[in-house]
C-alpha cells in the first residue's frame, strides 16, 4: 500500500526543509573555504597561484615619456617666461623579472626586480633619433652643487663652462640620449675639480633613466602573506634599511605598503592603500575613487589624493619633505635621493599643484585624467589596472657666475612626464576567472541552489496542500 497524499506532503516538506536548510549550513563552510582558497593562492611561495605572475609580470607593460621641448630659449635667457611644446608619447615596451629570489623562515622574501626597456616605434610620434631642444640639466646641476661652496671652486668651475663653449643653458640631443644618457664633457671636466676639494661628483653621464635599463632599483624584503595575508607584499626593508635616510622625520622615511603591483586580500572600499615608490623616494597612499570593471571582472578604483603632495602649510603630516625648505603644494624635491640634482616632481602639468606653478610656464594644462591610479580586484588585493604619471621638472635659479643663469627667473621647469601603464588583458581575464572567480561561483551557485530547490518545494507542497484543503471543503459543502 502507497502512502498516503499527506504522507508524501510530509515528506516533500521534510525534503525541502533539508535542502534549503543544508543551503543555508554551507554558507559559512564555502565563505571559509573561499577564504582560505584566496589566501593561499595570493601568498607568495614558490608553489602558489599568484607565484608564476609575481615574478614576472603576465600583463602588458608600457612606458610613454612626453618631452617638453623649449620654443623661447632666447627669452628665458633674459628673464622671460618659459615657453613648451609637449612631444610624445615616445613609447617603450617594458618587462620585469623577479630575480635573485631568497626566502626566509619568517615568511619574508627577499628579491631583486630587473627592469628592461624595447622601444615600440608604432606606438610613439617619433623614433629616438628625434632631436629636442631642451635644459642642460648638467649646467644647472653643476651650479647648485657649487652655489655654497667658496669663490675658487666657483671661479674654476666657471672656467670650465666657459671652456665647454656652446654647452649653453639649453642643448640639443635626441630621445634616446635624453632618456638613456650620454657621455657630457661638462661633467667631466667639472669632476675633476669637485674632486680636487673632496666634493662629492655627480656622474660623467646624463640621461632622465640614465643606468636604469636592464637595471633594479634596488633589493626588496617583503611579507609573504603566509601568516598575515593582510600583509601579503607588504614592504619590511629597502636596501637593507628598515626606514629612508632622505627626509627629517621618522614618519616621512617610513616604508609603507606594497610596491603597487599588488596588496592584501579583501580590499574595500573604506581602506587606505599604502605604496612605496622609488620614482619619487617615499611612500603615498591611496583611496577609493569608484567602482569599474574588466572583462566582466568587478574591480575598484584608487587615486591618490591632492593632500598627499600638499605642503606642510596646508598637510603638517607632510612636514617632513621639506628639505631643505617648503615649496608649495604639489611638488617634491627630490634633490636628496638624486645625488644633489635639482629635481623636482610632479604630477603632469602640475595637476594638483599651486597655481603658480602652473600660471609660470606656458603650455602646462593639467587635467584630471593626467592622475595616477590603480584598479584593485577586491578579493585578492590584486592591481588589475594601473597607471602611474609623474612629471620630472628642475629648479631652476639665477646664479651670477655662470653667465647663461644670471637672468633666468627662479622657476620650477618642466622637463618631461612618464606615463607607467599596465592593463588587464583578455587571455589573463580568462586565466583569472578559471582560477578565482568560477570556483567562487560554483560555490555560490550549490549553496544558493539548493536553497532554492527547497523553497521550491516548500512552496509547492505547500500550494498542493492548500489547493486540496480548498477541493475537499467544497466536497463537503
Amino acid at each position: 500500500m502507497g502512502l498516503s497524499f499527506r504522507g508524501k506532503a510530509i515528506g516533500f516538506a521534510i525534503l525541502g526543509v533539508v535542502l534549503a536548510a543544508a543551503g543555508g549550513g554551507l554558507i559559512p563552510f564555502f565563505k571559509n573555504m573561499i577564504r582560505t582558497t584566496i589566501e593561499q593562492s595570493v601568498a607568495i611561495t614558490s608553489t602558489s597561484d599568484a607565484f608564476s605572475a609575481w615574478k614576472q609580470a603576465p600583463v602588458p607593460i608600457h612606458m610613454q615619456f612626453y618631452l617638453f621641448a623649449v620654443a623661447n630659449p632666447a627669452e628665458v635667457l633674459n628673464g622671460g617666461q618659459p615657453y613648451v611644446i609637449q612631444k610624445g608619447p615616445y613609447t617603450y615596451r617594458e618587462y620585469r623579472l623577479k630575480e635573485n629570489i631568497e626566502w626566509y623562515e619568517n615568511n619574508t622574501v627577499a628579491y631583486d626586480e630587473r627592469r628592461w626597456f624595447v622601444f615600440d616605434r608604432n606606438m610613439s610620434v617619433g623614433g629616438e633619433d628625434d632631436v629636442l631642444l631642451s635644459v642642460n640639466v648638467p649646467l644647472v646641476t653643476v651650479a647648485t652643487l657649487v652655489k655654497y661652496k667658496s669663490e675658487i671652486v666657483q671661479s674654476l668651475v666657471k672656467d670650465v663652462i666657459e671652456a665647454a663653449g656652446d654647452e649653453g643653458l639649453f642643448v640639443n640631443h635626441t630621445v634616446g640620449e635624453w632618456l638613456w644618457g650620454y657621455e657630457d664633457p661638462l661633467l667631466q671636466d667639472v669632476k675633476k675639480v669637485l674632486e680636487r676639494f673632496g666634493i662629492p661628483a655627480p656622474d660623467d653621464h646624463f640621461g632622465f633613466f640614465y643606468g636604469q635599463n636592464n637595471s633594479n632599483d634596488g633589493n626588496y624584503l617583503i611579507y609573504t602573506g603566509q601568516d598575515d595575508p593582510s600583509m601579503t607584499a607588504h614592504l619590511d626593508r629597502w636596501n637593507g634599511m628598515l626606514e629612508l635616510p632622505y627626509w627629517s622625520t621618522n614618519s616621512s622615511n617610513m616604508l609603507n605598503g606594497t610596491d603597487g603591483t599588488m596588496f592584501g586580500p579583501y580590499t574595500t572600499r573604506d581602506q587606505t592603500l599604502y605604496l612605496y615608490s622609488t620614482d619619487i623616494c617615499r611612500s603615498i597612499y591611496a583611496v577609493y575613487d569608484h567602482d569599474t570593471s574588466s572583462f566582466g571582472i568587478d574591480l575598484l578604483r584608487f587615486v591618490p589624493p591632492p593632500e598627499v603632495f600638499w605642503n606642510s602649510t596646508a598637510n603638517p603630516a607632510n612636514a617632513g619633505y621639506c628639505t631643505p625648505n617648503c615649496l608649495g603644494s604639489g611638488v617634491l624635491n627630490v634633490s636628496n635621493c638624486q645625488k644633489g640634482a635639482p629635481i623636482i616632481v610632479s604630477q603632469p602639468h602640475f595637476l594638483n599643484s599651486a597655481q603658480k606653478y602652473i600660471d609660470a610656464v606656458q603650455g602646462m594644462h593639467p587635467a584630471d585624467e593626467m592622475n595616477t591610479y590603480v584598479d584593485v580586484e577586491p578579493m585578492t588585493g590584486a592591481a588589475f589596472n594601473a597607471q602611474k604619471k609623474l612629471q620630472i621638472n628642475i629648479y631652476m635659479q639665477p646664479f651670477p657666475f655662470v653667465d647663461d643663469l644670471k637672468n633666468v627667473r627662479t622657476i620650477i621647469f618642466p622637463l618631461m612626464f612618464v606615463n607607467e601603464s599596465a592593463f588587464l588583458d583578455e587571455p589573463n581575464a580568462n586565466d583569472f576567472k578559471k582560477l578565482v572567480l568560477n570556483n567562487i561561483r560554483l560555490t555560490y551557485a550549490v549553496q544558493y541552489g539548493l536553497m532554492a530547490i527547497g523553497a521550491v518545494i516548500l512552496l509547492t507542497t505547500a500550494l498542493i496542500s492548500l489547493m486540496r484543503c480548498r477541493a475537499k471543503s467544497e466536497v463537503i459543502r
